[in-house]
């Protein structure tokens, strides 16, 4: 993925706006470095020797390792003042974030104090947060996400010349057949959430109805629907407002309901599907958030 891709990641994004709530009346570096590198997705199974090694090259060798368990406390502790209620709410006892000093889980149930807010913050708190702040941060796709009429594609989908896709095109007409043509500068996975006009919503990458794969390279168009999804076009029949959000993941979305043997019609989301998608959203880093929005209208202007 661009390497430049972190500055529009959406989890970058999270961690960024827990650790100001974390810190905002709080002037140590280390504490907010720790905070950063402690709850950072891709630390998760290292070492709190490894993390303070981070938090040193960070600050310029300012940080030596044997303040670790002291900043760690520190951060702990102001996330339980910031956030405790909350995570109270969540059904998160509490009482695991004050441990003695020199304690050990003994068995794999027993949490550190931070592994417990690291995992209410990914599992619980961003897949609840994760669709507003996707849609706040996401970027227009205005070039990268078009719909075409399906029978401009036929036979030659693989081949269409980006030339014959209108720009800038965001109405559509009610009941006309479309395919979406996905064109992005970075390889990812896509994750392709559709909000309709009425107010549901669906996931149209990945689904085996749509894009089973959702496999982007750079520059390569990618159709929804796609040769091996199952359905043959896009079809809006209620005039309105559709909004795309997409999702570029570094890895594919393991989803519950998108299976070979599953019911090609299931890909409408509820609340546990959304949690199920920003909860493996939350374990990967560097996602890039864009959006379209179409109008649908019963006929062409």
């Amino acid at each position: 993925m661009n390497p430049n891709s972190a500055e529009n990641s959406l989890q970058k994004q999270f961690l960024n706006d827990f650790t100001e709530k974390v810190m905002w009346r709080a002037r140590s570096d280390s504490q907010r470095e720790c905070c950063q590198l402690r709850f950072h997705p891709q630390n998760y199974d290292k070492p709190n020797t490894d993390i303070a090694k981070q938090i040193g090259k960070q600050l310029n060798g300012g940080f030596a390792t044997t303040n670790m368990p002291a900043t760690l406390a520190a951060v702990v502790e102001k996330i339980k003042k910031q956030f405790g209620e909350e995570m109270t709410a969540d059904g998160v006892d509490v009482g695991q974030l004050q441990r003695e000093r020199g304690w050990k889980p003994k068995n794999p149930e027993e949490l550190y104090p931070w592994q417990v807010i690291y995992r209410w913050l990914w599992d619980v708190k961003f897949p609840r947060e994760g669709w507003e702040l996707a849609t706040r941060l996401a970027t227009c796709g205005m070039e990268q996400f078009q719909m075409v009429d399906i029978g401009d594609i036929g036979k030659t989908r693989r081949e269409l010349d980006l030339g014959e896709i209108p720009n800038r095109d965001e109405t559509i007409v009610k009941d006309k057949k479309y395919a979406l043509v996905v064109n992005l500068d970075a390889a990812g996975y896509l994750l392709l959430l559709n909000r309709s006009s009425k107010g549901n919503y669906f996931c149209l990458s990945p689904s085996q109805a749509f894009q089973p794969q959702g496999e982007c390279q750079p520059r390569q168009l990618l159709y929804i629907p796609d040769v091996d999804g199952l359905a043959k076009s896009l079809k809006f029949q209620d005039e309105g407002e559709e909004y795309f959000l997409a999702i570029l993941t570094e890895k594919p979305l393991d989803l519950s309901w998108v299976r070979p043997d599953g019911n090609p019609r299931d890909f409408k989301v509820d609340e546990s599907r959304f949690r199920e998608i920003f909860q493996q959203i939350g374990r990967q880093w560097n996602g890039r958030v864009f959006y379209k929005q179409f109008k649908v209208v019963e006929s062409p202007g």
